[in-house]
């Protein structure tokens, strides 16, 4: 009986369809099983690098949300209001408007984003941190940072003018009232969807691939650019922090991305693991 996708996936892991697949897949499922390796290690290291800065782990929340009128039930985002103060978590998440998007290599149906709330920070802490996480932490190159905001985000260009990430050179502003209407998180995020209250976020994005193409001046960027996490700079909906996204940030690190088949199954077992299966999964298979 032959195999086809679906039932690859529904057998397991990547690396049980590495074991399945004919010899002209060898490539892709060996590059795979080299990035969840280096997805382990960044796992790995930004657990020593919040724990260095005083910061405790938080158990994430069930992937299945169990709101099954957003994103089909499925977990779309970190609670912002159940991460304690001084505390990250790694939460594990899927998006179901990403299965139109799964052509892009930096989509993936499930993926990982560290949220972390520093004890009563502002903007230009929650700045500092996470640069200090990306260029000193994982070795990013700064040349190849930038950033999405809002207007709002003005009171970072000290910041960033000092750590040398000039300002004027590396932010995208984007019109307030269009990224208001956008609710798309690049400038201002909602943690309740279905709310009014925002924050102020500044989007991190990094230039991926051989390029030397200078920052975006125009949203949303090119494909040469991923965004890699956002920094809550302003805003009372929510405390203070950052988000990185685990699987960006090791594709930055190493140029490595996994398919999305490749990762289906995680999301199967995921799910599995976590509860009853919520109905934005159909969309998945």
């Amino acid at each position: 009986m032959g195999l086809n996708r679906r039932r690859v996936v529904q057998l397991g892991t990547a690396a049980t369809v590495g074991t399945l697949l004919p010899r002209v897949s060898l490539a892709a499922a060996d590059q795979n099983e080299a990035f969840e390796q280096s997805f382990s290690d960044t796992l790995m290291r930004l657990r020593t690098l919040f724990a260095e800065l005083g910061f405790t782990e938080s158990e994430p929340l069930s992937i299945v949300s169990g709101v099954a009128d957003y994103n089909g039930g499925l977990r779309h985002d970190f609670d912002q209001s159940a991460l304690p103060s001084n505390a990250f978590v790694i939460q594990p998440l899927a998006r179901v408007a990403d299965v139109d998007e799964q052509h892009r290599p930096d989509v993936l149906p499930l993926f990982h984003e560290v949220g972390c709330h520093p004890t009563d920070a502002d903007g230009q802490a929650t700045t500092r941190l996470m640069m200090r996480l990306l260029t000193e932490g994982f070795g990013l190159d700064p040349a190849r940072i930038a950033f999405v905001s809002v207007p709002q985000s003005e009171d970072m260009r000290p910041v960033l003018d000092d750590m040398g990430l000039p300002f004027a050179e590396k932010v995208l502003l984007r019109d307030e009232a269009k990224a208001l209407a956008a609710r798309d998180a690049s400038g201002f995020f909602f943690p309740d969807p279905f709310g009014e209250d925002y924050i102020v976020t500044m989007g991190v994005y990094y230039r991926v691939g051989d390029t030397d193409e200078p920052a975006p001046d125009a949203y949303p960027p090119s494909a040469n650019w991923t965004e890699i996490g956002e920094i809550v700079i302003g805003g009372e909906a929510a405390p203070l922090g950052i988000s990185i996204g685990a699987e960006r940030l090791t594709y930055a690190v190493t140029g490595q991305f996994p398919t999305w088949d490749q990762r289906l199954g995680a999301l199967f077992a995921q799910v599995e693991q976590d509860g009853a299966e919520p109905p934005g999964l159909t969309a998945f298979r």
